[in-house]
């Protein structure tokens, strides 16, 4: 919150628009700022409560997972890896029982080259090449650029499991041009109905004032890190047409600035029925 203060006494740019369409795309900023960005963000990030959210959401991740705007692999440490050997997989426990991963298949995707390859160096530091592991370079909205997952590894090779049981996106819609678009791109990836979308977003609040400061430093702020932080990511949650499984805006002293999401693909049995939505706020 002081970082958004100091901000704004310090900007005279004002943009008043939280529509991506209209907003600049500073997604190229990323590829500078890369090698700097975990010491820049991580001090924040870990008193704010960001650093624990990131480990509880991705925790939840199973089977084929997709990581879109995975950046330099802030989440990577936090996955339960099937990796026979790492952390203790395939080996017996205290009471005797083998430990399994829960990670089948591990797909990354981002649009910035920096980003990507200090995000690979990290996973190569926590256990050796793996086929289960892919590193792709490109714009997860566009069709066509996120490959079906590694089904050949779990022996089924039906059409249906062509799709990923978990797609993990944590501070990403504030950084592409489309968010809409991506999300409805990620519904065709994504299983009709167990998958899950899990998403940890930050964007516009539920105080005035704050939203406000937002909207007079989104233009430096973007030109800066690479994100828009006033977009109403509800509001595009919505758009998107997925399903809303579950919607928080945790801690509450973030104003309502930090969202947590999991969206899953409408099923197209019942794409006409009403879908009931909790907006909570927790500690």
């Amino acid at each position: 919150m002081t970082f958004i203060i100091t901000k704004f006494y310090k900007t005279e740019s004002f943009i008043n628009t939280d529509n991506p369409l209209v907003q600049e795309d500073v997604s190229s900023r990323y590829n500078s700022i890369a090698h700097s960005f975990d010491d820049t963000v991580d001090s924040n990030e870990y008193w704010l409560g960001i650093t624990s959210l990131r480990k509880k959401l991705v925790q939840q991740a199973h089977g084929h997972v997709l990581e879109v705007s995975v950046g330099t692999g802030r989440n990577l440490t936090f996955y339960d890896w099937k990796i026979q050997g790492y952390n203790g997989v395939g080996r017996p426990d205290t009471s005797n029982n083998i430990k399994k991963g829960s990670v089948i298949s591990f797909t990354a995707i981002d649009i910035s080259p920096e980003m990507l390859k200090i995000a690979r160096k990290k996973l190569d530091a926590l256990f050796p090449s793996s086929r289960s592991v892919r590193w792709i370079q490109g714009d997860a909205g566009v069709a066509g650029i996120i490959p079906a997952p590694p089904v050949d590894l779990s022996g089924d090779d039906t059409k249906k499991n062509f799709k990923y049981d978990t797609i993990v996106q944590t501070m990403g819609l504030c950084s592409v041009k489309d968010p809409v678009g991506l999300l409805r791109n990620l519904g065709e990836y994504i299983k009709e109905e167990d998958g899950r979308i899990l998403l940890l977003e930050h964007g516009r609040g539920r105080w005035k004032w704050l939203n406000f400061m937002l909207d007079k430093t989104a233009k430096e702020h973007a030109q800066a890190f690479g994100c828009w932080w006033n977009r109403d990511i509800q509001n595009l949650v919505e758009k998107s047409g997925l399903e809303i499984v579950k919607i928080m805006t945790p801690k509450w002293w973030h104003g309502g600035t930090t969202w947590w999401i999991e969206l899953k693909k409408p099923n197209s049995k019942s794409s006409e029925k009403e879908v009931q939505t909790t907006l909570q706020t927790i500690n």
